[in-house]
């Protein structure tokens, strides 16, 4: 589990910042919202234009390296500095074993740089085009490094995944079952990514967590759906997902459906994975299109029935301000500064008691993170 972040020269993020996810002393939400003093996840809050995206996408660059979708370090590069080096640093934790994962790249001469340390130990290096592997006496040699490609992703393909090396193997695995959403919810509409679930794996699965979680609607997927004496179908070579309501059964396609219903039906499988298997969930604006109690429903839910995995969102929504959906120490304010950059401080830092209401202190001033926008009074 990712327990903390450094971004230096990272897009507003001019000096070397730290994002903790380890647990503070707080007892609230322990037995849910913590694994084993890691946080389950971070919201991130503040003003627009304040950085918060910028810090989700810190997490979702190194996935998408990981997955092998690329990513340009020259356009993560802070764009009032004059520094050309680009660094993200990442600890995890794994089977009591501490990972440190420290990758920077000159934007100027596209010069990368890789380490890997486990409990200090170094395991992998890159320098430029050349990397070293080393697992207990096997050393792995590569000297044509692909530079758009890391390093850790090319050794995990050529030796099967780390078979030999159980911290790298489960960092991978975490890595690899872990997903992003925009707040655009580009494919919402079409339901691409419950469609494609749905093709895999059947809906049995989906309807069965969405009577845990105690939705009224169940999912189907085909060509046509019927209920309450209505048929409706989309041609007989064409599939989609259906929904109906359990209390008034007719069905409707997916892209017919309200935007709050194509949002919270495609985020579903993704949800299910991680709550199944060890992974992160990363969604920027998290709660658009979604009825305020429905986006506390889903924390929630996800707190309680993923064990070691994480959830990190960003949201404008202050009634996540809660302690009874996230701890003070999950609570990310994010002031830009100027110059200066992007600052985060954990809600915890200012160290409200437990049975205060920490929404009412934030909209009241008593934090950082709250834009102003008074008019100016003409003297």
């Amino acid at each position: 589990m990712l327990t903390k972040m450094y971004l230096t020269n990272f897009l507003s993020f001019v000096d070397r910042t730290e994002f903790d996810f380890t647990a503070s002393k707080y007892s609230i939400l322990e037995e849910t919202n913590v694994y084993e003093g890691i946080l389950k996840g971070a919201l991130f809050a503040g003003a627009n234009a304040a950085g918060k995206s910028n810090a989700l996408r810190g997490i979702s660059f190194l996935i998408n390296l990981i997955n092998g979708e690329g990513a340009r370090f020259n356009d993560y590069r802070c764009i009032f500095t004059s520094n050309p080096i680009v660094t993200v640093e990442y600890e995890f934790r794994f089977n009591v074993k501490t990972l440190f994962y420290k990758i920077e790249c000159n934007v100027k001469n596209g010069s990368i740089s890789e380490e890997v340390l486990i409990d200090s130990i170094s395991v992998l290096k890159r320098n430029g085009n050349a990397g070293e592997l080393r697992i207990g006496e096997s050393i792995m040699i590569d000297d044509k490094l692909d530079a758009n490609t890391l390093f850790l992703r090319t050794a995990s393909f050529n030796t099967g995944r780390f078979p030999q090396e159980p911290t790298l193997r489960a960092l991978m695995e975490y890595l690899q079952n872990s997903y992003v959403i925009d707040g655009n919810h580009k494919d919402a509409l079409f339901g691409d990514t419950i469609s494609k679930y749905a093709e895999e794996n059947g809906v049995e699965n989906i309807n069965k967590y969405l009577e845990d979680f105690h939705y009224d609607f169940v999912v189907g997927y085909g060509s046509e759906s019927e209920g309450a004496g209505v048929k409706v179908s989309v041609g007989s070579d064409n599939k989609t997902v259906f929904l109906k309501r359990k209390s008034f059964p007719i069905p409707n396609a997916i892209f017919r459906e309200s935007q709050g219903n194509q949002v919270f039906a495609d985020m579903l499988p993704d949800l299910i994975c991680v709550i199944e298997k060890p992974g992160m969930f990363v969604i920027d604006e998290f709660g658009n299109s979604l009825h305020n109690r429905l986006a506390e429903r889903i924390i929630k839910f996800f707190m309680e029935k993923a064990s070691n995995s994480q959830m990190f969102v960003t949201s404008h929504d202050t009634n996540l301000f809660s302690n009874s959906i996230f701890r003070p120490d999950q609570i990310n304010l994010l002031t830009f500064m100027d110059a200066k950059g992007s600052c985060v401080k954990r809600i915890s830092q200012f160290k409200p008691r437990e049975a205060q209401n920490v929404e009412k202190m934030y909209l009241g001033g008593m934090f950082e993170g709250l834009p102003s926008y008074e008019e100016v009074q003409d003297r």
